[in-house]
């Protein structure tokens, strides 16, 4: 897996560095030996400082070769990367001692101990330099890169960084014309003119050089004119006993254009520095130590022994809210397809500008941040823009389906407070009335109408407006003037006007995006009750498609391609397919209904290799006539989450599709992903799987309480990153069910499971499910687990269902193979010989094929 900047980057909050006493945000990437090895802090540590117009993510060949041995950590200097840049009129001079004094403020802040090693690049030798003068006793080592005494710019380069501000912003608004992003790649215009006028042209470093003592390694790139060749060669003349490394085939930015040959001669400089007794001694100790924390974890924790050598014990936790990981994709993948939808085509760097034009536009329709925003909308390029650009303006997604009915949309709007909901434009005439009318919707300012005809391809669009767009309403009367609705009609706006035009880059709220604010409200299932509202942090969901992403090492980053027919409006498909698919940069196929032929002929057109799905259709899938010349083979993974899957199922879904199936548990309050099969795991007959990088599992006793011993069965509790921390408040459903579900950080699940020895979770059954007959404890799913080994039956279901005197019978349905027969008799003597009595169904039912029954 290659080394991500963005996953470990997270920003400072540096008091009294601003003239108007607002603390500087400084963005800092800060890598280091995992948190399996221990505290972070007490392993050496490396500062890397980038040059004028640099950032931190120069330096992420280095990051990736040293974050084994050491803490390395790369700044965004003020005004450069994600980092504040404040202005002349704020205080800001961006001078040498200003830049230092905030590097020193951040070492500071990041509990960087007294003694460090420090690597420069460019103008970054300059502030290294002049920090050793105030510092002498802090580095231990010290690298510069490209530096040079003086520096002075051709004459084109001296004349472009005098160009005043504003000017120079006008210049820099043409590049994202051109595809540039200059916000994120360049610093901004007044930050060009006042570091190049405070800094650049009045350094002369030959006195900080010459004051130098501490070992130094200069490193120059053979091809390097930026600067004068004699302002290079005097920076290793300058410092007393410097070495000098010229790296052939090489310019200025010599550690991206030659990594490996810059990492080996810091690696040879940094080996010489220590006596090689010592090096191999310590070398030996760090190796026993981390031997020792692993036998630790696995002793806490049977399972990490089995896990994948490609996947960590833990992550590290994740710094980036959602819409700052678009953002660093956006960058990443610019022009790979984020979406694919219906013959059109979207790019990640076009989703991130849709995005921020949405954002803008709920900001001017005075959306404020933390205020909630229902997305009632299909698996559309319009969920996705909307979705994003809620998160952009600070305010919170409250998910719903959208084929939820008018009075169950209503009822969700009154109890998450939605003050804006953004829904398809054929539910305009069911909901004009309802929303003037409906004292549930007092609190919702805005509607606004997306149409499902704006994002199709040019054929997709004709048919559309062809068959659909008059005939199933999705056309609007935009919008009728007459006196009785005028009043009204000025709450409703179609998606497109919420876009504002030329607002491409994302907007500056109030406050920062913190990890632990609320991004989403989702809802859980109701399978046992009235569904519950529950919200869920940017750590939750970062957290939780973080370790997905370890646990798929053999993905491929920016050339995925995800089926995305799971409701993008659940728990399950917002972070299996959307959250993940950001982390990987891959295409989602957008599929905006559940028609299994239209499923089909997406497969067979555009080959995805990525399948969340459920075990209902994998059933469907798996017993579909034909269905292998649909080119199933191109899906290498299919994950199913929900009840166990049958293992004959499984088998015969991988043998048409010849990809993996792994299944997969969670629930909405773990956002959702908990415990899942390892890819190169040896598939076991009714195992869920093993618990997720930093999740931790416990079955607890039913009687007593206490943990289960192995083997035995007991409700399934969790504890991680990605648990909730309670349903919302507004509902004092929520708050009891809170008190009930959650115990110092640990989520009981009502699931029945069992651990055994090497760490496997075995799903049983629901706890609600669970029926006292005889004195012991039975549990339909073992029943369909028997009634699915036999070689006539294709599906089973078996529930609890009361009669007409309350009394709880165990009944079965099943359905035959195509050509195969049984008769209840047989199945009943088949269960019988598998069976306790107890547990014996009270009665079977054999289904037609045409049945409408849901298995």
């Amino acid at each position: 897996m290659s080394f991500d900047v963005d996953l470990h980057r997270h920003t400072l909050q540096l008091a009294d560095r601003m003239v108007n006493g607002r603390a500087l945000e400084l963005s800092v990437v800060d890598a280091g030996p995992g948190p399996e090895y221990g505290d972070k802090h007490a392993a050496p540590t490396m500062v890397l400082i980038h040059g004028f117009g640099g950032r931190a993510a120069y330096w992420e060949y280095q990051l990736e070769q040293f974050q084994s041995d050491y803490r390395v950590i790369a700044l965004d200097l003020r005004g450069h990367g994600y980092s504040d840049a404040p202005t002349e009129a704020d205080g800001a001079r961006y001078d040498v001692p200003e830049l230092v004094a905030d590097i020193a403020s951040a070492l500071a802040a990041l509990q960087v101990p007294q003694r460090f090693i420090l690597v420069c690049h460019s103008f970054g030798g300059a502030l290294a330099a002049d920090f050793m003068r105030q510092h002498p006793q802090r580095v231990s080592a010290l690298v510069i890169i490209a530096s040079a005494v003086r520096f002075r710019l051709r004459l084109a380069g001296r004349l472009l960084l005098r160009v005043p501000p504003a000017i120079l912003h006008g210049l820099f608004g043409l590049l994202p014309r051109l595809g540039v992003d200059a916000a994120r790649v360049y610093p901004p215009a007044h930050v060009v003119y006042l570091q190049n006028r405070n800094a650049l042209m009045p350094w002369d470093g030959a006195e900080a050089l010459r004051a130098i003592r501490t070992p130094t390694l200069v490193i120059l790139g053979q091809r390097d004119i930026l600067f004068d060749a004699s302002s290079y060669q005097d920076v290793a003349r300058l410092i007393p006993g410097a070495e000098q490394v010229v790296i052939p085939v090489s310019a200025h930015q010599v550690m991206i254009e030659r990594p490996d040959a810059v990492n080996r001669a810091i690696e040879r400089f940094l080996q010489a520095q220590v006596d090689p007794v010592a090096l191999l001694e310590q070398r030996a100790a760090q190796k026993l130590q981390r031997r020792a924390q692993r036998k630790r974890l696995e002793a806490e924790r049977p399972w990490l022994k089995s896990y994948d050598a490609r996947t960590p014990y833990q992550i590290k936790p994740p710094q980036l809210p959602l819409p700052r990981l678009l953002e660093a994709t956006a960058r990443r993948y610019a022009h790979t397809a984020a979406i694919q939808y219906l013959g059109r085509k979207l790019s990640w760097r076009e989703l991130d500008r849709l995005a921020n034009r949405f954002a803008h536009g709920l900001i001017v329709r005075r959306i404020r941040p933390g205020e909630r925003v229902m997305l009632a909308l299909p698996n559309t390029p319009q969920w996705l823009i909307a979705y994003f650009g809620v998160l952009r303006a600070g305010a919170v997604a409250v998910l719903c389906d959208s084929s939820s009915a008018a009075d169950t949309l209503l009822q969700r709007i009154a109890q998450s407070r939605s003050v804006l909901l953004v829904t398809t434009s054929n539910r305009y005439d069911e909901l004009r009335d309802l929303l003037q009318s409906d004292p549930r919707a007092c609190d919702l300012r805005r509607v606004v109408f997306a149409s499902l005809i704006d994002y199709l391809g040019w054929r997709e669009k004709l048919k559309f407006a062809v068959l659909r767009h008059v005939q199933e309403g999705h056309w609007l009367p935009w919008f009728r003037r007459d006196r009785q609705h005028r009043k009204q009609e000025r709450r409703f706006s179609k998606f497109g006007d919420v876009l504002v035009r030329g607002r491409q880059l994302a907007p500056a709220l109030p406050r920062a995006i913190g990890m632990d604010d609320v991004a989403v409200i989702a809802y859980t299932h109701g399978s046992t009750g009235a569904p519950l509202a529950v919200p869920l942090t940017h750590r939750n969901l970062a957290s939780n498609a973080l370790q997905l992403r370890h646990w798929l090492p053999e993905s491929r980053p920016g050339d995925e391609r995800f089926l995305a027919q799971q409701a993008l409006s659940s728990a399950y498909g917002l972070t299996a397919l959307l959250h993940l698919g950001v982390y990987l940069g891959a295409t989602l196929i957008l599929l905006p209904g559940d028609e299994l032929s239209q499923l089909l002929q997406t497969v067979k057109k555009l080959r995805p290799t990525f399948f969340p799905t459920t075990p209902r259709l994998v059933r469907q899938l798996a017993h579909t006539a034909g269905v292998r010349r649909y080119g199933l083979a191109s899906i290498r993974v299919c994950a199913v989450s929900g009840s166990p899957l049958p293992q004959e199922i499984r088998e015969e879904f991988e043998k048409l599709t010849r990809g993996r199936l792994i299944q997969a548990y969670g629930l909405t309050e773990a956002s959702p992903a908990a415990i899942a099969m390892p890819l190169a795991a040896r598939p076991r007959s009714g195992v869920v799987g093993l618990p997720l990088p930093d999740t931790e599992v416990k079955i607890v006793d039913l009687d007593s309480g206490d943990s289960a011993a192995t083997d035995m069965p007991g409700e399934l509790w969790l504890r991680g990153p990605q648990v909730f921390g309670g349903y919302d408040g507004a509902d004092q459903r929520g708050a009891q069910a809170s008190a009930q579900r959650l115990q110092d950080g640990w989520l009981a699940t009502g699931d029945i499971a069992s651990l055994d020895e090497d760490g496997y979770v075995t799903l049983i059954d629901r706890k609600v499910h669970m029926l006292i007959r005889g004195g012991e404890r039975v549990y339909p799913r073992q029943v369909e687990e028997v009634l699915f080994e036999h070689p006539a039956v294709a599906l089973v279901q078996v529930q609890p269902e009361p009669d007409e005197e309350g009394v709880v019978h165990l009944r079965a349905r099943v359905m035959l193979h195509r050509n195969m027969k049984a008769t209840i008799e047989e199945l009943f003597t088949y269960c019988s010989k598998r069976l306790q009595a107890a547990a014996l169904p009270d009665s079977i039912e054999i289904e037609e094929k045409n049945t409408t029954v849901l298995f």
